[in-house]
């Protein structure tokens, strides 16, 4: 029941349209779909009342349209359309996440189709059904059918109302909420709140969940605050918020990360890791002020008489390279502090234009913006990356305030938020955004620790405990064997002794976008995987065709987690090969030995497994993926599974179940085949005809651009991209599009010169050999020599290397070019 952002202009639109159907559409008894036509009256509400309302359908094995269909038979068009209008009123406030615009917009035609003059749905209501707000919860979303009625009751409650009380409540959306509150309507508070927050949303926070919104409340209220309201105390806090996190800012989405760990981090978690950093700092042994404090104030000195020469001293750049190098110094590693020192000193004026931005805009409050410039300044110098940049940068804010801008290493802050129970950055997170989240979390914990023992002064002494916390490798001589062992388990360590009780969360953490979380990772476009979810649930099963190295199996993989919501027990992963038989794939009998004798018992294969395991769990969805499936004899395979994939209700006697085996509908299957291997015209047309195929070609479609997205997204250079559409340009007109060369040979770390040879000569040459053999001529065009002789313009190469010479330049040469070795953080 969380709320999520989307695009300023989206949600505008929703708002917009929302208030003109309440304030004039339902008081007029208008129409949302057709203007002019009387839609919205007591006597249609009243119609679905009696027909949906008081007879619910609960019957299992139908979905919710099956259901609606029968209820709405005998009612009158009017009535029809207004359902349809009511799904526009409710589908509004629905985040994406839980239900895609295009299943809402689906849903809305299904019912229209039921009316005689079958109306439109306008262009404008149908991009509304897109971004949405919240999540409805598991449940309200499971019963729409009692969201529905909701909504019919509190309609049909203001209609019988004067308009001049109408006209009141209109006025007064507090009054309104009250007003409202007094109806009838069980189980029906999210369609309510979503109603209220879609009308008002100055007034009512996205969010649908009472739970969630005291929590809020208990976070950021401060002493004096009047939270007897909640809606009052919730308006006070967002103005409040609003200089910090900025305006229309979400109590979930990543866009404001990390607020949403503020208030709603798992409560058991965050109370284990204070009790174990309280129980480190209070360990008199561990002596934080001289292990982990003083060196740092050597580094801060040093760095601080920098800072001061830089402006007016002309040997600045020697001090900046004794503060980074200070014996004490092991906040930053060689490999990044040697290549800024070089370019500090060959670049003096852009060097001291980098730090004095850093130095002089950098602020306790938010030290992302300063940070963020600060890398892209010195991004001459080789050091790219964000675990570069925030381990530099960090350091080097010593020079201002040690006290409130110690050091951070982006490992030991991932290690800190995992522990703490936040949940990871988001994927796009810069180096200033990261260093910020690691400073509220010190802050949060200099909230809780004021009953320590001399607890923590600052955000350097907490920096210290918590890199203790995630990194203590020997056990304080004054603690026990055990309590050692425990530390060790909370940290992940060694797992839990059996019987131990997991950490459980007490309160819902945010909805994750399991889908736009994978688009993101997979620099696809969220409609693409949208559409493929949509395919998966018209037929339950598709397949990714396409030549190697085009990302299918990775997409695949990462989709059927978005689609098991992360749950790894409701995915299985299948590689198909020559010998794979029925027995393997789906369960057969298999020798074992007892008592010396030899006996055959039934073992379930992959299939068997899973499709019990989502028997046993029809309200989640699990998701079976099959790699290389051309490779097999699929129908040998499968035999008559191929008939159960696409008559899901249907039981069929297997060769080991007499009695009959039925594939759950909520089991999906995501297949990949590599045209390399066999054209998909080759494919048996009852497969054909079973699965949706979904292409995956490195020049088409949603695939087209990938490398280039992915380059950009870690702020790489796009020359190695250049160079693969080129090549690929060249080969489709002489081998054809099935054995393109795919983008994911090309989504590595190192991408310098030397790196490029290796993946040409050792990854892609050896197919080439096998697609031109016999076919000398053409191959030699195809030898790295020859590649790199057409295309070195395209890559800003020099001339190519004389024989003896490497390949290669230094880690940091041809930065520009986009070809140099990425400095030590993997995308």
């Amino acid at each position: 029941m969380t709320a999520h952002a989307g695009n300023d202009a989206e949600k505008q639109r929703i708002y917009t349209l929302a208030s003109q159907w309440f304030m004039e559409t339902l008081p007029e008894g208008g129409s949302i779909l057709t203007p002019g036509k009387r839609i919205w009256t007591l006597e249609n509400l009243e119609e679905l009342d009696e027909k949906f309302v008081q007879r619910p359908d609960l019957r299992a094995g139908l979905t919710f349209l099956q259901k609606l269909q029968e209820q709405l038979s005998d009612a009158s068009p009017d009535a029809v359309q207004l359902m349809a209008e009511l799904h526009v009123a409710f589908f509004w406030w629905i985040w994406e996440g839980a239900i895609s615009g295009k299943k809402k917009i689906s849903d809305i035609n299904a019912i229209l189709s039921w009316h005689p003059d079958r109306p439109a749905l306008p262009a404008e209501v149908a991009a509304s059904m897109s971004p949405g707000f919240a999540h409805p919860g598991q449940w309200a979303n499971t019963r729409r059918d009692v969201q529905l009625a909701t909504l019919i009751t509190l309609t049909s409650a203001l209609l019988r109302e004067t308009r001049e009380k109408i006209a009141e409540l209109q006025n007064d959306p507090l009054a309104l909420r009250d007003f409202w509150a007094a109806s009838p309507t069980p189980s029906g508070d999210a369609a309510r709140w979503g109603l209220l927050h879609e009308l008002y949303p100055d007034v009512f926070e996205s969010t649908v969940s009472p739970t969630h919104k005291r929590l809020i409340i208990e976070r950021f209220a401060q002493e004096g605050d009047d939270t007897s309201d909640a809606d009052r105390a919730l308006m006070a806090i967002r103005r409040r918020l609003s200089g910090a996190w900025g305006e229309g800012y979400s109590y979930y989405d990543a866009s404001s990360d990390p607020l949403h760990w503020l208030w709603a981090a798992p409560q058991k978690q965050w109370n284990a890791f204070l009790s174990w950093a309280r129980r480190l700092w209070e360990t008199t042994e561990l002596d934080f002020d001289r292990h982990e404090r003083s060196h740092k104030l050597e580094v801060a000195g040093k760095l601080s008489e920098a800072r001061r020469a830089a402006t007016d001293s002309p040997d600045w750049p020697d001090l900046v390279r004794a503060g980074l190098n200070h014996k004490s110094n092991n906040l930053t590693s060689t490999f990044n502090r040697l290549p800024l020192n070089d370019w500090v000193r060959e670049n003096p004026a852009d060097g001291a234009h980098a730090l004095h931005t850093l130095w002089d805009d950098a602020r306790p409050e938010n030290v992302a913006p300063a940070v963020d410039a600060f890398g892209r300044l010195i991004a001459p110098s080789g050091r790219t990356t964000p675990g570069a940049v925030l381990s530099l940068a960090s350091t080097l804010l010593l020079a201002k305030d040690e006290k409130q801008f110690p050091p951070v290493t982006i490992e030991t802050a991932r290690a800190m938020w995992r522990l703490a129970g936040w949940g990871a950055a988001p994927p796009d997170s810069t180096p200033g955004h990261l260093l910020h989240r690691a400073y509220l979390l010190f802050d949060e914990v200099l909230r809780d620790a004021p009953t320590w023992e001399n607890p923590p002064r600052d955000r350097l002494d907490v920096q210290g405990l918590l890199w203790t916390l995630v990194r203590l490798g020997e056990k304080p001589d004054t603690w026990s064997e055990a309590e050692w062992d425990d530390l060790l388990a909370f940290r992940g360590a060694v797992p839990f002794e059996e019987g131990d009780e997991p950490l459980e969360e007490e309160i819902p953490t945010t909805e994750v976008d399991y889908l736009g979380d994978a688009a993101t990772q997979l620099s696809l476009d969220r409609s693409f995987l949208e559409e493929i979810a949509a395919l998966l649930d018209d037929k339950g099963q598709v397949v990714f065709y396409g030549p190697p190295g085009t990302g299918k199996t990775f997409v695949a993989k990462r989709l059927a987690t978005a689609l098991a919501e992360g749950e790894a027990d409701r995915t299985t992963i299948v590689q198909f090969h020559p010998a794979s038989t029925y027995e393997d794939f789906f369960e057969g009998l298999r020798p074992t030995l007892a008592s010396g004798q030899v006996h055959y018992e039934l073992r379930p294969g992959p299939l068997a497994r899973i499709a019990e395991a989502a028997s046993a769990d029809p309200d989640h969805t699990y998701v079976l993926v099959i790699d290389e499936l051309n490779r097999a004899n699929v129908p040998k395979v499968m035999g008559e599974l191929l008939f159960l994939l696409e008559y899901r209700d249907a039981k069929v006697a297997t060769l080991y179940r007499p009695e009959g085996f039925q594939l759950p509908r909520n089991l999906l299957f995501i297949a990949t085949m590599n045209t390399a291997d066999r054209s998909v015209a080759l494919v048996d047309a009852a497969l054909r005809r079973r699965f949706h195929f979904i292409p995956f070609f490195p020049h088409l479609g949603t695939m087209k651009g990938l490398l280039r997205r992915w380059l950009h997204r870690y702020g790489r250079a796009t020359a190695v991209a250049d160079l693969l559409d080129a090549v690929n340009a060249e080969l489709r007109t002489e081998v054809g599009d099935h054995l393109a060369i795919g983008p994911s040979h090309f989504m590595k770390e190192d991408l310098s010169e030397e790196a490029l040879e290796r993946i040409w000569t050792y990854n892609i040459h050896p197919t080439l050999e096998e697609l031109l053999w016999g076919r000398t001529e053409e191959l030699a065009r195809w030898s790295w020599p020859a590649v790199r002789a057409r295309y070195q313009s395209q890559l800003n190469l020099g001339a190519a290397p004389q024989d003896g010479e490497p390949a290669g330049e230094s880690p940091h040469a041809n930065t520009e070019s986009g070809v140099s070795v990425a400095d030590g953080e993997r995308p």
